[in-house]
This record gives structure tokens, sequence and C-alpha cells, in this order.
């Protein structure tokens, strides 16, 4: 038995060195390979991958959201007083989430306010500001805001007019 392994052995070796032989003659020829055109494929493709993570880099930045909103609009309440004054110019950073008239958007759950009683809007704005009341959107301009303001925003925004056809 062990002859018969060491014979098929030797004859696979036999096999393998024929083999090896006609590689021998084959010429090398690297016509097919051009090196001037390999490497500009290369620096083509590290461009385009740095272009591509510059745009996926811009994507993934955070946007920065500033709670300053500076928007000029006319007032929808007569300014009579300083204090509707006021509360017109404190107003301004409000119109993103509550509108202008007041009305709320349901994209942001802001609340309808326009028309609202003063008493119970200055309330709420007392109790997010004493952070009795917590609303994350509401936190960090409340928070800025004085008592003062606060009542100021509060006799302003209830004159704004109420909507009862969006009830």
């Amino acid at each position: 038995m062990t002859r018969l392994v060491v014979f098929c052995l030797f004859l696979v070796g036999l096999a393998a060195v024929m083999n090896l032989r006609d590689y021998s003659t084959i010429e090398v020829d690297n016509s097919r390979f051009d090196y001037e055109k390999k490497k500009a494929e290369h620096e083509a493709h590290v461009k385009e991958r740095k272009e591509l993570e510059m745009q996926y880099a811009e994507a993934i930045k955070p946007k920065v959201v500033s709670d300053e909103v500076v928007v000029e609009f006319k007032p929808l309440v007569e300014l009579t007083s300083p204090q509707l004054e006021r509360g017109h110019a404190l107003y301004k950073q409000c119109i993103v989430c509550h509108a202008k008239d007041g009305s709320g958007k349901q994209a942001n759950k802001a609340p309808k306010i326009g028309g609202q009683m003063a008493w119970y809007l200055e309330k709420q704005l007392k109790d997010m500001k004493d952070l009795i009341r917590n609303n994350k959107n509401m936190a960090p301009i409340v928070k800025r805001l004085s008592y003062e303001d606060i009542k100021d925003l509060a006799v302003y925004t209830s004159k704004l007019p109420w909507n009862p056809k969006e009830d």
C-alpha cells in the first residue's frame, strides 16, 4: 500500500514539474498594464473620495440654530402704549413657532396664543421661567425674559386677533 501511495505522489510531482516547465517558456509582457494610466485613475479616485468625504461632512454637520430671530413685521395690534411696543419687540422671537398672528403651528406643536387672556399667558410664561412647567422648546427663550418682559409679552399677545374658524 505504501508503494502505491509513493507512486501516486511521484506522478503528481512529475505532472506539476512538467506544468511549471510550460510556464517558464511564457514571455513576460507588461503591455496590458500602463503605470501612468493606473496612476491617473488612482489620483482621480482619491480626488473623488475627498469630494465625497467633504459632502458627507457637510451633510452631517449640525445646523446652527440661533435663538434670536430677527424678523421685521408690521404689528397686527395698534401699539398705543410702551408696554405694547415692548411686547411687540419681544414677540418677534415667538413668530417662528406661534406664527405672526399667534395662531400656532401644528408642525411645531405650538398652541394658539393669539387673543388668549393676558393673565393666563403671563402665568404660563412665569411657570416656564420658574421651571414649574417644563417645555424644552420654550425654555431657552423664557429663561432670558424678565418678569416685566413676560407681562409685556402677555399683554401684547392677548391683543392679537383670535380666529375662531381654526378651532
